[in-house]
């Protein structure tokens, strides 16, 4: 369905009351490529829900969810009160297919929470570890919404709805506790932006920088004021309505001394490493200029088998493309394809993905989805165009390879649950599996024979080797243990294409990630986060020896070789952007092929140092008092005990610890003895009974792999120590728990539907008396099928306005139905009052072709019922039957700026009827309209809109077109008898803008409109202390000219003299200049500003006829996005 289709569903019910509608709807589709059917199991907190082949997936979930439920309800001290719906997709593409969330979903999107029905969503894209991940994140979200808002009702009407949880916090928590505190990935992005100078204060904080630098912000307030502070926080919050308060009540601070000493210590961590090492441009030659050319993302570089042009990605121009660059300059040589304009190349994988040339050099091979499907698509060089698309069925095509022979390509894909390294034969067509197991294989590259690839994989691994008692087991401290699956630790393997064997390749200690083997396969390049930072490392094949190459302060993240074997090509993070750079000298660095190891490396993870003394904080907290009629901090986790709108939640005394699986532990009393005489870590819940439920395995950042659930039970003084378990609701109780095999039942998805959003209000007027609006929004889990009823009750039911539809996209083609009723009141110019009756019902369907094009269908009936009440004998009673069809096709690939489109194209053609179906003689027409938009971005927030439009009606009432002003004008406007005639007010088109024209003035059967406007930055910050405070921020202005007409059959005169004269008339004098007849014009300059929840336009408009300038302008203050 549509990613306006919420706000279709109220447009579509007022889309006929009257000639205000005028705006012409597009939008992107969102394309159900495939139906789903769904299952699901129940743990004790979750419903799992998944569809085909997915149940193990299903099954691993329950097993993560549970483990991480208990993790963080330890960090919020809190029980979620209700169950808790899950849906797992089976890749990217399906999850972009989800109706869950109305919107589009883009490929950067790893999974998301709904506030309001608690719903975590998230797809499964072949790494484990990613998946876990991801449901500790989103888990994260669905407690801290459960804890803030509890259930959907009490979210409608208590007051705590009202606290919005900045960006930061909510994003911030949710990493801070999926990633078990900090990680190697947050740990680059903070240090980059501290050195840079982008670290920004809370108060700014979105996108990307919420979640790295939240993180961060999290991590210093656990680490300076204790972990116990972050579910504070979160209940201050509930209770003050306000982060700042909230802040100050629980920590003694706001957030701007939070970002103070936040910024402080974020120096004192991280300036010292700019002696230890280097920028990437100190170190290679920077082929491309991130932010400067507009891009952010410039990627997966790869040498030319010649050697003088790089292939890479980049989205300097909006949308992604495939370009290539001198080698030795960065200049852009050629612009191969583009992603994002239509079906066939959706998308172009740019985040994960790469490019391969083919070893004679004339083309290229590359991923990208094409109609929901992922596929290879093979590029000509020399006839620059794509010359063969391979279709696959499986997902998550990834970094295709072509083999030195040029008869192979190979790459990795996810299929039944499993990502494997794939080899194509282009030849003749055929595909091999080279491997059919769990583990995550990635990022192929050939050995110069074509026999044999190189590889990533989480496969065990002997440098991820540590002893466990008397036998070897492949753990380490970032590999994940459930049950006897191990994963989540990256090294280096090959496999040979002979005999399908896989061998460990030994290159050190990792992680060790995007290996390429030199052109005469001698060495191994490749990427390890050993030191702490990802950095570019050489292995030699046939030795031991391997040594960093680089030692820089970000990170590199993909590295490719040249073809003499000299130089690497690498991309980098460098000032919060991603640039191509060229090594031109491979040589060791480091001290004796070891770099300094980070302060994350080194295991020093606070990001709070008590150098001076812990008295600052004591200090700091001494000033927190609890409010009256707040409870003290309590031990129980219960919230019914503890937690109202108006008293401080509870928070425990418990250090943090990570889990990742579970297993059933033992209910018998008694345990062994260990060698030194002391009994086994014990394993109870906080009343002290033993539970069947589930015991974490960390990954051990202490070495012991128990160690962060550990913890001294008060009033235990044995040494001990114990494992808690949290204790299940009693409401989860009725749940049963899998079979002794591990299974779970196997239930059926059935729709049921659940209120989105309740809303309403009361009031009074003299004319109506008491009144009263509500709506209702319901939908099912999926999001599949939607019911709108809105009502605007009045003291009778002919008097009042009421609608409904169901909407229904649970399949590609889209369709639903629909009920209304309202009655109006006009007065006319005459001052002659009189009423409508408009009721009636609607069937529309669309049926998409790709994310940008689709076919619309809406047929209506509509009855309406004149009702004149002045003692008029003239005018009359009148009650008319109108049946209505139309049929568009709409095609859209724009990119959005601050205030309207800023890039690529938009369309719509509409052909539409009024039917005579009924016999009523009233309305009777035909129609086709069109409405093209182009737009053309300079870079910056410099942008050229184009736009032409027109239409033309026939029929025995030929539909009226009215044209003049702007969209959503707030001011006065005259209107003459004729736009309240029914066939007018309720059937004719306002088309706008053109400005400098009052609405209204021009109408006829035909109408051309051609709209041309120059949007820049106007004003960048703008503050005001008084009268008012006020403070706006990147003000947008526009330069525009509008032209358009509106005539009668053929009764059109675009020009003519002063004089009187014809427009083409050669004679000359004072009478013969030309000037504009039918066609109006006008011209002027305006301001746009973006307030967040709001658009506002203000524009300045004078019309001409090119002879002569009206003496006084028209000014339009009005609402909403530009056209």
């Amino acid at each position: 369905m549509k990613r306006y289709r919420i706000a279709a569903l109220f447009i579509i019910g007022l889309a006929y009351v009257g000639v205000n509608a005028q705006e012409t709807y597009f939008g992107k589709n969102k394309v159900r490529y495939k139906d789903f059917e769904w299952s699901y199991i129940q743990t004790r907190h979750f419903d799992i829900h998944f569809y085909e082949e997915a149940y193990p997936t299903a099954k691993f979930a329950a097993t993560v969810l549970e483990s991480s439920y208990v993790e963080v309800s330890k960090e919020l001290n809190y029980k979620i009160q209700r169950r808790v719906p899950v849906f797992l997709y089976n890749s990217h593409n399906d999850f972009q297919q989800t109706n869950i969330l109305p919107s589009l979903i883009g490929e950067g999107t790893g999974g998301f929470t709904e506030v309001f029905k608690n719903r975590v969503v998230t797809p499964f894209n072949g790494s484990y570890e990613d998946f876990r991940h991801v449901l500790h994140h989103e888990l994260t979200h669905a407690m801290t919404f459960d804890l803030l808002y509890g259930n959907a009702f009490s979210a409608l009407v208590s007051r705590r709805r009202l606290f919005q949880m900045p960006l930061w916090l909510a994003e911030g928590f949710a990493e801070y506790s999926s990633r078990h505190g900090w990680d190697a990935a947050s740990d680059m992005w903070v240090r980059d932006a501290t050195i840079n100078g982008y670290l920004l204060p809370p108060m700014y904080l979105n996108g990307y920088n919420a979640y790295r630098e939240g993180q961060a912000l999290v991590k210093y307030i656990a680490d300076k004021y204790g972990e116990k502070k972050l579910a504070d926080i979160f209940r201050k919050g509930k209770i003050y309505l306000s982060i700042n308060k909230a802040l100050k009540k629980s920590i003694g601070i706001d957030q701007e001394k939070l970002w103070e000493e936040f910024s402080r210590e974020m120096k004192r961590r991280y300036w010292p490493e700019i002696a230890l090492r280097q920028e990437a441009e100190e170190i290679g030659t920077k082929l491309t200029k991130a932010r400067k050319d507009g891009s952010y993302f410039n990627e997966k570089p790869v040498f030319s088998p010649e050697g003088d042009k790089i292939a890479m990605f980049t989205d300097g121009s909006d949308f992604t493309e495939i370009v290539l660059i001198s080698a030795d300059d960065g200049k852009i040589l050629d612009r191969l394809v583009k992603s994002s304009r239509n079906g066939d190349l959706e998308s172009l994988h740019a985040y994960v993905s790469g490019i391969s040339f083919s070893p004679d050099g004339t083309k290229l091979v590359f991923v990208a989805k094409s109609h929901g499907k992922e596929s290879l698509f093979f590029y000509d060089l020399l006839r620059n165009r794509v010359y063969k698309k391979k279709r696959f069925d499986f997902y998550n095509l990834l970094s295709p390879a072509w083999s030195p022979d040029g008869e192979k390509i190979a790459f990795s894909a996810l299929k039944e649950n499993e990502r494997d390294i794939f080899v194509y034969y282009p030849q003749t067509d055929q595909l091999d599996r080279l491997m059919n197991d769990r583990y995550d294989d990635v990022d192929p590259s050939w050995y110069p024979e074509s026999d044999r690839i190189l590889f990533t994989s989480d496969r065990p691994h002997p440098q991820s080797e540590v002893v466990t008692g008397e036998e070897h087991e492949y753990v380490t401290a970032g590999a994940f243990m459930p049950g006897d699956f191990v994963y989540g630790w990256y090294n280096l393997n090959e496999i040979d294409l002979s005999n399908r064997e896989v061998t460990a390749v030994d290159v050190g200690a990792g992680p060790n990630t995007v290996p390429t083997v030199s052109p005469d396969g001698s060495k191994i390049a490749f990427i390890s986060g050993r030191s702490g930072i990802d950095n570019i490392y050489v292995a030699y094949t046939d030795s031991d020896r391997v040594y960093p190459v680089t030692n820089i302060l970000s990170g590199i993240d993909y590295v490719s070789w040249s073809p003499d074997g000299k130089k690497l090509a690498f991309e980098a993070f460098n000032q919060g952007a991603f640039d191509v750079f060229i090594l031109d000298e491979i040589v060791p660095v480091g001290d004796n092929g070891t770099l300094t190891p980070t302060a994350f490396a080194q295991g020093d993870n606070s990001l709070f140092t008590f150098d001076q003394s812990e008295e600052s904080v004591d200090s700091a907290l001494a000033d927190v008092e609890d409010e009256p009629g707040e409870q003290p901090m309590l031990a129980s986790l219960d919230p019914d005990e503890n937690l109202s709108d108006d008293q401080a939640a509870a928070s425990g005394d418990q250090q943090p610890f990570d889990s990742t699986m579970a297993t059933p532990v033992s209910t018998e009393a008694d345990s062994s003895q260990t060698a030194d005489g002391k009994e086994d870590d014990e394993v109870i819940t906080e009343s002290g009974i033993y539970d069947e439920e589930y015991v974490h395995v960390s990954d051990g950042r202490s070495g012991d792999p128990l160690d962060p659930f550990m913890f001294d039970v008060e009033g235990d003084s044995s040494d001990v120590r114990k494992t808690v378990v949290v204790e299940e609701p009693p409401s989860f109780d009725s749940i049963a728990p899998p079979s002794s095999s591990g299974d779970y039942n196997i239930q059926q998805y059935k729709v049921k539907f659940t209120p989105d959003y309740v809303g309403g209000g009361f009031g009074y007027d003299t004319f109506f008396g008491l009144r009263g609006q509500t709506v209702f929004l319901f939908s099912d889990y999926l999001g599949n099928h939607q019911i709108l009823v809105a009502t605007d009750l009045v003291n009778t039911i002919d008097q009042s306005n009421v609608l409904g539809y169901y909407v229904n996209s649970k399949r590609r083609i889209n369709y639903g139905v629909g009920l209304f009723h309202s009655k109006n009141f006009y007065l006319d110019p005459a001052d002659n009052l009189f009423s409508d009756r408009f009721y009636g019902f609607q069937v529309f369907t669309s049926r998409p072709f790709s994310i940008f094009d689709r076919l619309e269908l809406t047929a209506s009936q509509f009855f309406i019922d004149r009702e004149h009440h002045e003692a008029d004998d003239t005018l009359s009673n009148r009650s008319s039957k109108v049946t209505t069809a139309e049929f568009s096709y709409v095609t859209d690939n724009i990119i959005w700026g601050l205030t309207g489109p800023l890039n690529g194209r938009r369309a719509k053609v509409t052909i539409g009827s009024g039917l005579n179906l009924f016999d009523s003689r009233d309305v009777e027409f035909y129609s086709a309209e069109f409405d093209f938009r182009q737009y053309w971005h300079f870079g910056g927030l410099y942008s050229l809109a184009f736009r032409a439009s027109g239409g033309a009606s026939n029929g025995r009432t030929p539909k009226l077109y009215f044209l003049g002003g702007t969209t959503n004008w707030i001011g006065n406007t005259t209107l003459d008898a004729k736009v309240y005639e029914v066939e007018n007010l309720y059937f004719a088109d306002v088309v706008t803008p053109l400005r400098g024209i009052d609405y209204y003035s021009l109408a006829g059967d035909r109408y051309g409109l051609i709209n041309i406007e120059f949007r820049y930055p106007m004003i960048d910050y703008f503050a005001m202390r008084f009268p008012l405070a006020l403070t706006i921020s990147r003000v947008g202005g526009a330069i525009f000219l509008d032209m358009g007409s509106a005539w009668e059959g053929s009764n059109f005169k675009a020009g003519t003299t002063h004089g009187g004269l014809p427009a083409d008339s050669t004679l000359g004098g004072r009478g013969s200049e030309k000037r504009l007849l039918d066609l109006k014009t006008g011209f002027g300059f305006g301001m746009r500003a973006n307030l967040g929840f709001i658009l506002l336009r203000y524009d300045i408009a004078w019309s001409t006829d090119f002879y002569s300038v009206s003496d006084k302008p028209t000014f339009y203050f009005s609402m909403g996005a530009d056209f």
